[in-house]
């Protein structure tokens, strides 16, 4: 066997798979995670649709996910798919968060993927794990939006501390990734890497205007909370931003 690589699927800006080579030859896989993908939606899938798990490292602060295995399912024919993810022990590094992510796709269409984190201990994987994924497509011109794109959001808590009355901080996220706001002080621009539930900035870069001690420390903060984004979830209307922990960093409102 030569080296699996793991795919790209991209669609409308809204879904990210890493790409890595992984070692497949001359290692033996030390465990196994068995599971289901579970799908709800009665769509009829192509037949060329095929299943796709990841077990990704999500700890590197380059804004970026590890992928440590891969596996594939073919001939994808009902709501229930079962799988079996090999992986080397050695490849997981302790302290590190792992979770698994999985999309149905057909060539480089993307039907359906996961819509929260499925975080999982490598070292004692409690099994069988099922992952519910929700559909992208309904049929091959329809496309479901990423519901935090396009819209302005605005910051209402940076580390569970509120923010400065009448900053305006803001948070858009174009269907290209392409970010941009205020940071309630100076305007900055970064790019978002979204996948399914997994969301991460890359290095910020902003205008150098000169703002009250307050709202300078506001910038501060705000910016290393985006440094810190992994994920995010969408709770009562509210965007919930979470670090590697899963611990919440950032809440924001979607402003009229």
């Amino acid at each position: 066997m030569g080296a699996a690589v793991a795919g790209i699927a991209v669609l409308a800006g809204s879904a990210l798979f890493v790409t890595a080579s992984l070692p497949t030859s001359g290692v033996a896989a030390e465990k196994t995670i068995h599971g289901d993908v579970v799908y709800q939606d009665k769509i009829d899938l192509p037949p060329e649709a095929d299943l796709h798990v990841q077990l990704a490292d999500v700890s590197p602060t380059d804004g970026g996910a590890r992928v440590v295995a891969e596996t594939r399912v073919s001939s994808v024919r009902n709501g229930r798919i079962p799988f079996a993810l090999d992986f080397d022990s050695q490849e997981i590094v302790l302290g590190h968060t792992y979770v698994l992510q999985a999309r149905i796709a057909a060539g480089d269409t993307l039907w359906f993927v996961n819509d929260q984190q499925y975080r999982i201990d490598p070292h004692e994987p409690q099994q069988p794990i099922s992952i519910s994924v929700v559909a992208v497509r309904n049929d091959a011109d329809t496309v479901l939006d990423n519901p935090i794109e396009g819209a302005t959001w605005l910051v209402e808590d940076i580390y569970g501390n509120g923010v400065v009355d009448n900053a305006q901080t803001t948070l858009t996220i174009g269907d290209d990734g392409e970010v941009s706001g205020s940071s309630g002080c100076n305007r900055y621009f970064t790019k978002a890497l979204l996948a399914a539930d997994m969301l991460s900035f890359a290095e910020v870069g902003s205008t150098y205007m000169q703002c009250p001690p307050a709202l300078m420390n506001q910038e501060s903060k705000f910016f290393d909370a985006l440094g810190k984004a992994r994920s995010y979830r969408i709770d009562l209307g509210k965007l919930l931003l979470l670090d590697a922990e899963g611990k919440e960093i950032l809440r924001l409102t979607q402003q009229s």
